[in-house]
C-alpha cells in the first residue's frame, strides 16, 4: 500500500468507473460509460488512462481519451475528474464532463 502525500491510502491496483452524457451538439447528444486504467504515478500523486466510444446516435459515434485530475481525497477514498472533448465526426464534435466513481480494488 502506497499513500498519497499521506492524506489517504491508495493501492496500485485499482481503477475507477465513470458515465455521463455529452454536450448537446447538432441536435443530439452521446452517453459514455467505462472504467479507467490503472494509476500511473505522478509527482502529485497519480492519474489514470482513460478511452472509449459514445453511444450510436444520429447514425454516428464518437471516440473519447484523456487523462483523469490527480486525486481529490473523500472520505473513504478519492475520486477523479475527467473532461475533454470527442473525436471530430459528422462535422462535429462534443464536450463531456465528469468525475468518476470511489476506487474500485482489483
Amino acid at each position: 500500500m502506497d499513500s498519497y502525500r499521506g492524506r489517504y491510502p491508495y493501492r496500485r491496483n485499482h481503477i475507477h468507473e465513470y458515465e455521463g452524457a455529452t454536450t448537446f451538439n447538432d441536435g443530439h447528444i452521446h452517453r459514455y460509460k467505462g472504467y479507467t486504467g490503472r494509476p500511473i504515478p505522478t509527482g502529485a500523486g497519480h492519474v489514470h488512462y482513460y478511452r472509449g466510444y459514445t453511444t450510436l446516435n444520429d447514425r454516428h459515434r464518437h471516440e473519447y481519451y484523456g487523462y483523469t485530475s490527480v486525486p481529490i481525497p473523500v472520505p473513504g477514498g478519492h475520486i477523479h475528474y475527467i473532461n475533454g472533448r470527442t473525436t471530430y465526426v459528422d462535422g462535429h464534435i462534443h464536450r463531456y464532463e465528469d468525475r468518476v466513481s470511489q476506487q474500485i480494488y482489483r
